[in-house]
């Protein structure tokens, strides 16, 4: 336990930062991650060889089907807009993430998101799967869409790659982030498919008066590849840091924060074609 004199509780500081973040370059979002998600020259052929039949428009975007689809030249850290990441895994491809916006304003936002694995060397396309209503969101608000390259090793050369979706709340008095990840891997029939479905990998959430009294919650979960005793594919271990932190007004104004820490961890197996995620670490609706 400890105070300060008149700066804010830690949870509000959080808070701060994770506004200040989104802003800059999205939610959990590292700048270097966000930086290799560029398409640079590459958006526009991609998306032309993806959708023939799209209509280029004078603004970097295309029509689509009832569809539009943003295509930036630099990672402007816009989340409806296309993104890419060579796969380190497999630098002869490159994966595309493709939001497909059927709707967009200030209060809410509807669409697909589709998935594509281009070759590197002239954007064709080997692999896509659409993931309907992923870009739906309203008073949740989604603040960045970033590729996950990390070595998820599933077995022997069986790599998967991850995608992650980081909501944003508007309300200072109740502030609220989510990063959730999806896993995809291309399968034995070479086709493109979801492991992992929609795992929250961090959340902040908290009530305060603005001033200091509240209390304010964080999760982050780490996840690590490990052997399996029942499995050709691997377990997915999750270790998960829960920290509480509650303010209360002190003498003099200072602002006394109390901060309680736990942990948990989880073992993630993988059945029939995907890991079950147990109730709770699912992202919120």
């Amino acid at each position: 336990m400890h105070s300060r004199g008149q700066s804010l509780p830690l949870f509000a500081r959080s808070f701060v930062w994770i506004v200040l973040s989104a802003l800059a370059f999205g939610f959990d979002t590292p700048m270097a991650l966000a930086a290799k998600d560029d398409c640079g020259s590459q958006g526009t052929a991609i998306v032309k060889n993806a959708y023939p039949a799209a209509q280029e428009l004078p603004d970097q975007s295309f029509a689509v089907d009832g569809a539009t689809i943003k295509v930036s030249a630099s990672a402007d850290n816009d989340p409806h807009a296309v993104i890419c990441r060579v796969w380190p895994a497999r630098p002869e491809l490159t994966l595309v993430a493709v939001p497909l916006m059927t709707r967009q304003s200030d209060d809410s936002n509807e669409g697909d998101l589709e998935l594509l694995v281009v070759s590197s060397s002239d954007s064709a396309v080997r692999h896509r799967l659409r993931l309907p209503h992923l870009m739906n969101d309203d008073a949740l608000y989604i603040s960045s869409i970033a590729f996950d390259t990390a070595r998820y090793r599933l077995a022997p050369g069986d790599m998967a790659f991850g995608l992650r979706v980081s909501l944003q709340g508007s309300s200072r008095p109740n502030p609220f982030g989510e990063t959730t990840l999806w896993l995809f891997r291309i399968n034995d029939k070479e086709q493109l498919a979801p492991v992992l479905d929609s795992l929250i990998v961090s959340s902040n959430q908290g009530e305060w008066d603005t001033n200091c009294a509240g209390e304010f919650h964080t999760t982050e979960r780490t996840l690590s590849m490990a052997p399996s005793a029942d499995s050709a594919v691997a377990d997915i271990v999750v270790d998960e840091i829960n920290t509480t932190t509650i303010s209360t007004p002190g003498k003099d104004g200072a602002c006394i924060d109390t901060e309680t820490t736990g942990g948990n961890s989880y073992r993630l197996r993988y059945e029939a074609s995907a890991y079950r995620v147990p109730a709770g670490l699912n992202r919120t609706e």
